[in-house]
This record gives C-alpha cells, sequence and structure tokens, in this order.
C-alpha cells in the first residue's frame, strides 16, 4: 500500500508543471490507493472493536491502564 502511494508520489513530481492537469492514470492510482487505505482501515477496526483481535491479552491491557 505504501509502494502505492510512493509511486504515486515519484510519478507526479517527475513530471511536474505548475497548474498542469492531473493525467487520468495518476488520478486513478490515487482513487484506488485510497480505496485499498479505507477498506484496510475499516477491517482493521471491524477486528479490534467487534472482534476484539489485540495483540496483549486482557490482564496485560488491564495492567497498562493503571
Amino acid at each position: 500500500m505504501v509502494g502505492a502511494f510512493a509511486v504515486n508520489f515519484l510519478w507526479r513530481g517527475s513530471g511536474h508543471v505548475e497548474y498542469a492537469e492531473v493525467e487520468a492514470g495518476q488520478l486513478a492510482l490515487s482513487a484506488v490507493a485510497i480505496g485499498v487505505l479505507a477498506v484496510s482501515g475499516w477491517l482493521g477496526g471491524k477486528l479490534a472493536y467487534r472482534y476484539g483481535v489485540r495483540v496483549a491479552d486482557e490482564v496485560a491491557q488491564t495492567a497498562g491502564y493503571c
């Protein structure tokens, strides 16, 4: 995922012209990358808050908050 944003950044920076229109490929890559980022954030939230998937067990988490 980070690779898509890095490629997009390098692609846009290589042909930078002030007030130039964004190419269709660049815009499509941005849209796909943002879509994948949104889906992965939604899935991560679902795993953490709905299913309770965590790195630490309940005892370790409780001890950390006290």
